[in-house]
């Protein structure tokens, strides 16, 4: 009778072990710091990527790939395959090469050009201006 209480005794010791080093090994998780840059960087660059496969698949736009003889499906694999600093490339180069952003600017130049011109008696565009001969 005592043999079977030690070896119950000791069975529920070898088990408490157990149970408590699998449990504390399943529960322990690896933490380590992940900077503000590159959580954002990540989700730029899925948004990024999107803003161009949502742009891709337009009616008009695959249209002129068709026009030009450019397969849609192609067109599609290739920015799949761009890395992340092509893809970001792209992005800012058509962001910034948007079709009449600098109107202004160009108005401004041909107003000064014909200005000068006017003053070095080429053109009589502007009554305002006199002829410097």
């Amino acid at each position: 009778m005592r043999v079977l209480g030690i070896t119950k005794k000791g069975v529920a010791l070898v088990l408490t072990a157990q149970l408590l080093i699998a449990t504390q090994t399943a529960t322990m998780a690896q933490a380590e710091m992940l900077a503000t840059e590159n959580a954002i960087n990540k989700y730029a660059t899925h948004a990024d990527r999107d803003y161009l496969m949502d742009a891709l698949q337009r009616d008009d736009v695959q249209a002129a790939m068709i026009e030009e003889g450019v397969d849609p499906a192609e067109a599609e694999a290739r920015l799949a395959a761009l890395s992340d600093a092509e893809v970001e490339a792209l992005v800012v180069q058509m962001q910034n090469d948007t079709a009449g952003a600098d109107i202004v600017g160009t108005l401004f130049t041909v107003f000064v050009i014909l200005l000068v011109t006017d003053i070095l008696c080429f053109t009589r565009i502007y009554n305002f201006t006199r002829c410097a001969r």
